[in-house]
């Protein structure tokens, strides 16, 4: 009997009119569910091929994939951000545009790869937090319907099980649920020192010059870890972009960068916040970005926020920083680590003031 995960999917596939299938656009061809294409005469529906995770590569890098993909496979396709809810307003249009004509409410299936991204995608779509979503890969339970708008109709589906550990890094699995990390990290190394020169050498202090086994050594020497821990926190950090995000900052996005003065309300709030951290938390004692979180959103309240705000507070071993009013989360992200340095220890990003502004703090540890 086919296991209840793929019977699930062949549901959701019978009952929709057009199929997104998700995938990572670093790892196009290694995320691609191969059967799908099969399935689509069987199912009569339509397929577009979602390119998620469009922030963690230069924008010029997320059209190459788009248009190899359309070429190769002939099939619609479309990069996004979920996490920075970029892209969604052209994969609407696609999907209107696909969907048959003689149907009032169109019902779009979502399908892919553990991880990469399935529910943050329903969430954009619907412009809601409908689907539960979750760090850890396979979270999302169950098929749920989520009305999307008066003509769409967007279902959730479990997600495809890959088999193939040994391509962990490209599918994502969940490095907890691995029994050897240690040969996924080993790609991922080799793909890091390949495509984001230096990257390792900074977070790491290690000399990337040497074989990716002798690397994995070198950064568990420096951490104080054994090679499964190692193995483990790379993979996460390389999930999540934060291995390399320092490394994918592109002209334009530095030219962007360079026009953005701190100044206004913002700068304001940001200031205000480190002060009253500075004078309420005990040196040495991290605060959460939890709690930095809630000071600025009450500094913020009904207040209109203009301008843009930036700020770094060390105490002790430990470094907090603000930030407010960048147009990227991403992108404010990376000046703060590239300020601050050292370890990541919590993170928040949210929206403050009347207006909605957006904000992110980090709380680090180390230089």
């Amino acid at each position: 009997m086919p296991p209840k995960w793929y019977r699930h999917v062949m549901r959701v596939l019978s009952e929709s009119h057009v199929v997104l299938e998700v995938r990572d656009v670093r790892y196009p061809e290694e995320t691609r569910w191969e059967k799908l294409p099969r399935l689509e005469d069987v199912f009569d529906f339509t397929r577009v091929v979602v390119l998620n995770k469009a922030d963690l590569v230069p924008r010029a890098e997320a059209e190459r994939v788009k248009e190899e993909v359309e070429l190769e496979e002939d099939v619609p396709a479309v990069y996004v951000s979920a996490r920075e809810r970029m892209g969604f307003r052209h994969l609407r249009r696609t999907i209107y545009e696909v969907a048959p004509e003689d149907v009032e409410t169109v019902r779009v299936g979502v399908v892919g790869f553990q991880n990469v991204g399935k529910s943050t995608i329903i969430n954009a779509l619907t412009r809601r937090s409908a689907a539960e979503t979750s760090r850890r890969a396979g979270y999302t339970r169950g098929k749920q319907w989520v009305r999307g708008g008066r003509k769409l109709l967007v279902i959730d589906s479990p997600g495809v099980i890959p088999t193939d550990e040994a391509a962990a890094e490209a599918v994502a699995l969940d490095p907890d649920v691995l029994e050897d990390p240690v040969e996924p990290a080993l790609g991922v190394i080799e793909r890091v020192v390949r495509e984001y020169p230096g990257a390792l050498s900074d977070r790491f202090g290690i000399d990337e010059s040497k074989d990716p086994e002798r690397i994995l050594r070198d950064i568990s020497e420096r951490l104080g870890k054994d090679l499964r821990t190692t193995a483990k926190l790379l993979l996460r950090e390389w999930v999540d972009g934060s291995l390399v995000e320092i490394y994918r900052t592109t002209r334009a996005d530095l030219a962007e960068t360079s026009e953005l003065e701190v100044g206004g309300t913002a700068q304001r709030l940001v200031e205000e916040t480190l002060r009253e951290i500075e004078e309420v938390v005990p040196e040495g004692i991290p605060p959460s970005a939890a709690t930095v979180r809630g000071i600025l959103t009450r500094l913020a309240h009904g207040e209109n926020v203009d301008g843009v705000g930036f700020g770094t507070l060390r105490l002790g071993e430990y470094g907090v920083g603000v930030s407010v009013g960048d147009r990227y989360y991403d992108r404010m992200v990376r000046k703060l680590r590239r300020e601050l340095g050292g370890e990541v220890i919590s993170e928040e990003r949210f929206r403050v003031g009347a207006n909605g502004r957006k904000a992110v703090v980090l709380v680090t540890k180390g230089r």
